[in-house]
């Protein structure tokens, strides 16, 4: 009988332990399930949210290629625009300007920089200085048609310059 007690109270120990040991395994095993559902999209939203996401990156890419080859372009234009130029405003003072071309249509601060716009029948002069330095001298200037297009040919340069009366 003694060893029946003992076989029944070993069989109901082990089988508390087996239970416990059952549940905890289950509890871990939900636990995995849920996490690798949440990270592998089981709908086909969810697919395309992740292809569209990877799309608009695409796209945003793109675009930002694009801006920086203008960005360049517009530099190589105005480069050009400095070399082919009879006339060179950089270095020209403030007063210098103003006495060489008048009252500007418009005047600008923007954070360090000061901005003097002039404008033609078909063209604007935009002249830049640096309002940090003591003596306001132009550091950069550049010409556009009435659309705001970088002049980039002798002649388009020198149509400005007969409109600014800088040359006859």
């Amino acid at each position: 009988m003694r060893i029946f007690l003992f076989l029944i109270l070993t069989l109901f120990v082990l089988g508390c332990a087996t239970v416990e040991i059952t549940k905890e395994v289950i509890k871990v095993t939900n636990t995995i399930t849920e996490r690798v559902k949440k990270s592998v999209p089981q709908k086909e939203t969810e697919k395309q949210e992740l292809l569209n996401k990877t799309s608009e990156e695409k796209e945003i890419e793109e675009e930002i290629e694009n801006i920086e080859e203008k960005q360049e372009e517009e530099k190589n234009i105005v480069e050009s625009q400095q070399k082919l130029a009879e006339i060179n405003f950089i270095g020209k003072t403030e007063d210098k300007i103003l006495n060489l071309l008048g009252l500007p249509q418009l005047s600008r601060i923007d954070g360090n920089t000061y901005t003097l716009r002039y404008d033609s029948d078909s063209c604007k002069l935009f002249l830049f200085f640096n309002t940090l330095s003591t003596i306001k001298r132009v550091e950069y200037f550049e010409l556009r048609n009435g659309k705001t297009v970088l002049l980039n040919s002798k002649q388009s340069l020198e149509q400005c310059y007969r409109e600014f009366k800088l040359i006859n």
